[in-house]
């Protein structure tokens, strides 16, 4: 039998959506969600993102100031943080928690990141590591005194984890938590922690008995906190937290945390998974928006007569850097489904991480290939900022060699590590 396809049906693909992703597998309630977010980032973030990166951060008198802005807006007009928790709400205010589907959080990364990425690494080390960590490992006491505020972003959280010896090989932890007849000292390092300066810290630590998460909160004596230069994620900041003779409450031990070696390092691997799933879909968003500055480029720019658009070496570019993005959807709707339906393996989030952040750096690479050479200035253009910035994905929650190695265990069922 041979099946007519109405031409009723077809839509024109544009940039922004080639395969219909968004309008095949959204519900209206998704959508929603993605119109929201896409409005509120592109009239309260993208006009301001050139100066901050620049490091022009006027009228905030520090960068601290300006992540806890962004943060508490990002609350109020996304309900963003731990937004896919199912007993959130009961933490907080009647009517007050709107929970979405993890396609609904993932779109939220995704329109953030087509601004910049350390605003996306912003809320999804708030909402994916910090929050989430408090919400499945802390205890009731600490759960009622903290998730609200976290929700709301008037309190920040920083997850602390990787360390100068070996971020990639958490089992190397150094920094240590001794019990004694008040707590827990804690002592070691931690780097390369976003929201370093944040209010409360998720600290892994290793105990006699196993590695231990511990609420650290800002001020703690013996807790010091140093700021990172960097040139990418410039919007953002990234802390040394250093931790001397550094005591700790017991009230402030995890206690979903406490496992039996070696099942004590799935609980921040755990984490880990959450804050990759947000960077999956954010890699769609920067890529994307490097394609669209492109498109818009060369349809304008005309070069020996005719614009460039109709070069053939330039088209050429465009569609590889848009069949990448494309696919790049599609792997993020997919790894979405699967974890809405419980299904959601790390190995799945591995090869989706491994592919995503990899294609999104290429796509920036070519993008940035296109476009003139202002593009290396903080006035002209978006693409060479995401460049820099997704070269970093790559690197931050498990190198693109370590997801290789992961997935390549999965697929043989022998460790290359």
């Amino acid at each position: 039998m041979t099946v007519v396809q109405s031409a009723s049906k077809t839509i024109l693909p544009t940039v922004e959506d080639f395969y219909l992703c968004d309008d095949e597998f959204l519900d209206d309630e998704e959508r929603l969600v993605r119109d929201s977010a896409r409005q509120f980032c592109r009239k309260e973030l993208l006009p301001h993102i050139r100066a901050w990166d620049a490091g022009d951060i006027k009228p905030y008198a520090r960068k601290e100031d300006l992540t806890r802005d962004v943060a508490v807006k990002l609350a109020r007009a996304l309900n963003v943080f731990g937004a896919t928790l199912p007993e959130m709400g009961k933490y907080l205010d009647a009517s007050e928690f709107v929970p979405m589907t993890p396609a609904g959080y993932g779109l939220v990364m995704r329109e953030i990141e087509a601004v910049d990425t350390s605003l996306r690494s912003l809320a999804s080390v708030q909402s994916s590591l910090g929050l989430f960590a408090v919400y499945t490992f802390g205890s009731e006491e600490v759960k009622r005194k903290w998730l609200p505020l976290l929700y709301r972003g008037e309190k920040l959280v920083c997850f602390g984890l990787t360390e100068p010896q070996g971020g990639s090989d958490p089992a190397s932890m150094k920094t240590t938590a001794e019990k004694t007849a008040r707590g827990w000292v804690l002592d070691g390092t931690k780097v390369w922690i976003t929201n370093g300066f944040a209010d409360l810290a998720v600290v892994w630590a290793r105990t006699g008995d196993g590695i231990r998460g511990f609420l650290v909160e800002n001020g703690a004596p013996g807790f010091t906190v140093r700021h990172e230069e960097k040139w990418a994620l410039r919007a953002g900041t990234a802390s040394s937290l250093t931790f001397n003779r550094c005591e700790v409450p017991d009230a402030n031990l995890l206690p979903g945390s406490v496992q039996e070696p070696p099942n004590d390092l799935k609980c921040p691997l755990r984490c880990l998974s959450e804050a990759r799933f947000s960077i999956i879909w954010g890699a769609v968003g920067a890529a994307r928006a490097c394609v669209e500055e492109v498109l818009e480029f060369v349809k304008n720019r005309n070069l020996f007569g005719r614009p460039l658009a109709s070069k053939q070496a330039m088209v050429a570019k465009l569609v590889w850097c848009l069949n990448e993005v494309e696919n790049m959807s599609l792997v993020a709707h997919r790894i979405a489904s699967l974890k809405a339906k419980g299904r959601l393996h790390y190995a799945h989030i591995s090869l989706a991480k491994y592919n995503n952040a990899d294609k999104s750096v290429k796509v920036a690479q070519e993008s940035v290939d296109m476009l003139p050479a202002d593009v290396f200035t903080f006035e002209a253009y978006h693409s060479g900022r995401h460049l820099r910035n997704l070269q970093i994905i790559k690197k931050y929650e498990g190198t693109h060699e370590i997801h290789t190695l992961m997935v390549g265990r999965a697929l043989t069922g022998l460790s290359a590590f």
